[in-house]
């Protein structure tokens, strides 16, 4: 386009591209909110930004913001949402180019004021005529994880909030639609990102950091095994923000990091917590995950471990889930060091494993394994599902499943099956059984699947690692080394939990060959009834095993013990690095994700922690919550008494011996009986 004078001399000139499709979310066939770009369905598989693309324009690095959209590309991403804010022009002009869809959000968090209802309305509006002429952004949302309002008291003694409540801020939105409507009739709306007070019109979206704040949307376990959070029927739904922190590098970190947050020293490296980078959280929520690190190095690797093991976790789950269609990890690249360390490449576009991860959970046309348990005993047969997620419009037919199982580079045993293979869905495709090897010890091995062409050409391929154990020795009922007692109920948990043990306990008494015997408690009140017996017989030899105390305050062996929730839910990991001889020949993760035979899921296995001054730790975890500092807190722990031992154990052991071979071997230790 030119301006020309009346003489024909140029006064200006703009040169732009044009480009058209369409886009829109059916609001009538159920389930209502599918998603078709230019009439074919298409699902949302994509990442939050938070300003690395804005830094470019800023830069006029124009190389750096093709490249950032191609990395999207790369990582199999079809589209951004640039969180809270609407961006340059340029950022949407090279993503017109390159084939990348955005969504873009009013820039407004959690409430809204309400002497700022017309302003929001007047700034969705201008930001709508700002998106429109872009074809590449198919999606506008009004506010981020809005919150439920609260109720302050005035002098007046009257209870209002300044912040508009749930039924008025759907107004905003009806007022906010027709806005929008009227600058652009076809826009593809979704007020809400991350709804904490739902349901919301239109699509559900959810956050879900479940990986990392634990427990929240939806339990880790629970959301691996296909649920997801409640949300209104007959629609699908969205996950627009997930995932977990992993630490920077070391040498980003070295360069670009202030020197008073990083050790200086070897001496310094070993007592450092990540605590001391601005408002990094692994050197609190790490309690919950993986063990406390020792050098700077070990922080990062454990962190970015972690971070792959959630974002594999969690998109895995997503693909496997049929209703979900549309998902964004938070966060794709870091916009400052040390900006936002969910992102999954730094700023200095150095991928952190969880980029490749998610670039293979994203694969358009994938197989995948799901199992609830990732060790079994020796000559178990293993149950594991196979799945075929596909978000392409098309499926090769016929299509194999070729599954085998492999120890030490041999293959065990191998199977092919025909696939069903579905169009822009997932689909369930059976059981795997697997016969476990024999061994008499701890082996690990691989279990593939692939999905193959008539012509045996591999189109994708998984592969998982489970661990075999030896076959449970059994215990016989009364040996003459040992004897087990439990206080009070032997239908309780202490006395299921030895069945299970193949024990078979008998109720307490004063007895006599107290430096042979293990008394289980699982009620603190019995303890008390029979308190001089049970001291008495701990003098003399005795192993006394507390399980799962409830939250209070316990005066044991001389000794104060407080018990207290976990301060952020129950969890999924406790430390075994504590050098005790119980555990030393445990690995890092042997204490995390258990299945439960009886909820048929991975559950938590640890619901509260400890403290008692003087007793020996066994296995940590820490507690602390949003408002409160985290401290290492105790999983169990022991301390002598006379010449016996008193030891307490909060982790839940019944209904996992016969599924979970370490919490087996843990608990016959623990009792004495290992």
């Amino acid at each position: 386009m030119s301006v020309h004078d009346e003489n024909n001399l140029l006064l200006d000139k703009r040169a732009c591209q044009f480009g058209m499709r369409s886009f829109r979310m059916d609001e009538i066939s159920e389930p209502k909110g599918r998603f078709y770009l230019n009439g074919q369905e298409v699902r949302l598989r994509g990442a939050n930004t938070m300003g690395f693309e804005q830094q470019d324009v800023i830069k006029k690095d124009w190389e750096q913001l093709r490249d950032d959209i191609l990395l999207a590309k790369i990582c199999h991403l079809n589209y951004w949402r640039l969180t809270q804010r609407p961006v340059q022009a340029e950022v949407y002009e090279m993503c017109n180019q390159l084939g990348l869809m955005t969504q873009t959000d009013l820039p407004l968090f959690a409430v809204l004021r309400r002497n700022q209802f017309s302003e929001a309305v007047r700034q969705v509006e201008e930001m709508e005529r700002l998106v429109r002429c872009h074809p590449c952004n198919i999606l506008i949302s009004y506010i981020n994880e809005p919150l439920p309002a609260k109720e302050r008291p005035f002098a007046s003694g009257v209870q209002v909030s300044r912040h508009l409540a749930r039924p008025e801020l759907e107004s905003f939105f009806t007022a906010a639609d027709q806005a929008v409507r009227l600058a652009n009739p076809d826009r593809v709306i979704k007020p809400v990102d991350g709804d904490y007070d739902p349901p919301a019109p239109g699509l559900p979206d959810n956050h879900c950091y479940c990986g990392w704040y634990n427990g929240h949307g939806v339990d880790l376990g629970k959301l691996h095994k296909g649920y997801w959070q409640p949300v209104k029927p007959g629609w699908f739904y969205a996950c627009g923000e997930f995932g977990s922190e992993g630490l920077d590098p070391v040498d980003i970190m070295r360069s670009r990091y202030p020197p008073e947050w990083l050790p200086q020293t070897v001496e310094e490296e070993k007592g450092w917590n990540p605590r001391q980078i601005l408002n990094a959280q692994t050197g609190d929520y790490h309690f919950m995950w993986f063990d406390t690190q020792h050098t700077l190095k070990g922080w990062v690797d454990a962190s970015q471990r972690h971070q792959a093991w959630i974002t594999r976790l969690m998109t895995e789950a997503y693909r496997r889930d049929c209703r979900l269609n549309s998902c964004a990890i938070h966060l794709f690249i870091d916009a400052f060091p040390a900006g936002w360390m969910k992102a999954i490449m730094d700023e200095e576009r150095q991928p952190k494993p969880a980029y490749f991860v998610y670039r293979e959970a994203l694969t358009p046309l994938m197989v995948n394994l799901r199992t609830d348990r990732y060790a079994f005993f020796s000559g178990e047969t293993a149950r594991l599902e196979a799945w075929v997620c596909n978000d392409r419009l098309f499926a090769p037919d016929p299509a194999y499943l070729h599954y085998q199982v492999e120890l030490g580079g041999h293959v065990l045993m191998a199977e092919r099956v025909r696939a069903h293979v579905p169009v822009c869905d997932a689909a369930f495709q059976g059981f795997l059984p697997l016969p476990m090897p024999t061994t008499d010890i701890r082996i690990p091995i691989t279990v593939r699947l692939g999905l193959l062409d008539p012509e045996g050409r591999v189109l994708h391929d998984c592969a998982v690692t489970l661990e075999v154990f030896p076959e449970p020795v059994s215990i016989p009922p009364v040996t003459s080394q040992r004897r087990l007692y439990i206080t009070g109920n032997l239908e309780g948990k202490a006395a299921r939990l030895a069945r299970e043990l193949n024990l078979s306990p008998t109720q307490f008494e004063d007895i006599k060959d107290s430096e042979t015997t293990t008394i289980l408690i699982d009620d603190f009140t019995q303890y008390e009834k029979q308190e001089a017996a049970i001291l008495d017989a701990a003098r003399q030899g005795a192993t006394v095993v507390f399980l799962e105390l409830r939250e209070g305050e316990y005066q044991v062996a001389e000794s104060t013990v407080k018990v207290i929730p976990c301060g952020m839910n129950p969890v999924h990991f406790v430390s075994r690095a504590t050098d005790h001889p119980l555990v030393t020949d445990f690995n890092a993760d042997d204490f995390k994700f258990w299945y439960d035979a009886d909820k048929g899921y991975v559950t938590p296995l640890l619901a509260t922690t400890f403290t008692a001054e003087g007793w020996r730790p066994i296995l940590t975890s820490g507690n602390g919550s949003w408002e409160s500092d985290w401290q290492p807190a105790l999983a169990a722990a022991e301390i002598s008494y006379g010449t016996g031992r008193f030891r307490i154990c909060q982790m839940t052991l019944a209904g996992r011996m016969q599924t979970s071979p370490v919490a087996r071997l843990f608990a016959r230790r623990l009792f004495g009986f290992g």
